[in-house]
């Protein structure tokens, strides 16, 4: 998801910078579809509608354990000198999920850029922030990112491309503080950029989602105690079919960070557009739930059947305001 402009670039100071960055620093995603007309807020369904309209089943925790071992073939069972040991209940649908984004990351791959709309929130320094909704283009080589936000700092933007601007995000506000301050030039893995978001642009999109993903789940199947894991199909997410997957650690020696996630893969992509992750509670938590919540990310919008123009990466696009 050009007119040439001359002119020097405005000079900011470090201290200006270093007080305007924590709020100013365009978040981004974890996170992770033509020509240049963003969505309007107005034009899109409220928030909570886009990312609490879920089946009921979606938010609860399976009632069954999935302690049963998979039945082997009938075959394998003739074959003493067969010492594999085969793989339970959940370790299958571990390499279920697997298997599943393999499949839309391969296909996705093949696609140049693509646009979203991208819902997050996060919980920073203990505190769980405002849900922001931001429209998002991509590009996979060199990999480059344009946001903008729809809600929140309406009209921010944020430019990121690869071996570009010194490989730093430029950002420009929205609202009347974007006509005074200049574009800022943010390292995309420093603090600045970690104090309002959990994930760099670098990680930004459905691909570098589901290869995180997978690489978590990989790293799942070979721990010495598998996590709980189980898939339902048969739900959705703005009315697409998509499959459920469940996990669930027992102990932080098994996962430091994260206690359970839920994530809803669609069935036509294969690829996860809703995930929600939580972390482990402590002594002095009321609403377990809702306090362990660490992130909530939602992708709506998909659109990879246009070609963006290359105007879309560039900063001198006359649409864009990084001036």
């Amino acid at each position: 998801m050009t007119r040439d402009i001359r002119g020097s670039k405005p000079e900011t100071s470090n201290s200006l910078r270093n007080v305007l960055a924590a709020m100013l620093t365009g978040g981004v995603v974890a996170g992770m579809y033509y020509s240049y007309q963003p969505v309007s807020a107005d034009d899109l369904p409220p928030v909570e509608d886009r990312i609490s309209r879920l089946d009921d089943k979606v938010l609860q925790t399976p009632s069954a354990p999935s302690l049963t071992d998979a039945v082997p073939d009938p075959q394998d069972r003739m074959k003493a000198e067969d010492k594999t040991p085969k793989l339970n209940a959940d370790q299958l649908a571990l390499r279920e999920m697997i298997d599943i984004l393999n499949v839309g990351v391969g296909r996705l791959e093949q696609i140049d850029n693509y646009s979203f709309v991208f819902d997050r929130q996060e919980r920073i320094d203990g505190e769980l922030r405002e849900n922001q909704q931001i429209q998002v283009k991509l590009r996979h080589a060199p990999f480059s990112v344009y946001m903008q936000w729809l809600t929140g700092d309406r009209g921010r933007e944020l430019l990121y491309t690869e071996n570009q601007n010194e490989n730093r995000m430029l950002v420009k506000l929205g609202g009347l503080k974007g006509r005074f301050i200049p574009t800022l030039k943010l390292d995309p893995n420093g603090d600045q950029a970690k104090s309002e978001s959990r994930h760099p642009v670098t990680q930004a999109g459905l691909v570098n989602l589901a290869r995180e993903i997978i690489k978590n789940r990989r790293n799942d199947l070979t721990a010495p105690v598998t996590p709980r894991c189980v898939i339902e199909p048969g739900h959705s997410f703005n009315e697409r079919p998509c499959t459920r997957v469940f996990l669930e650690y027992a102990s932080t020696e098994q996962s430091p960070v994260y206690r359970k996630t839920i994530t809803l893969i669609d069935d036509e992509l294969s690829l996860p557009v809703y995930v929600r992750n939580y972390t482990w509670p402590n002594e002095n938590m009321v609403d377990v739930e809702q306090e362990t919540l660490i992130e909530c990310y939602a992708f709506s919008e998909i659109q990879i059947e246009r070609q963006l123009a290359d105007a879309t990466w560039e900063r001198e696009n006359p649409d864009y305001r990084f001036r």
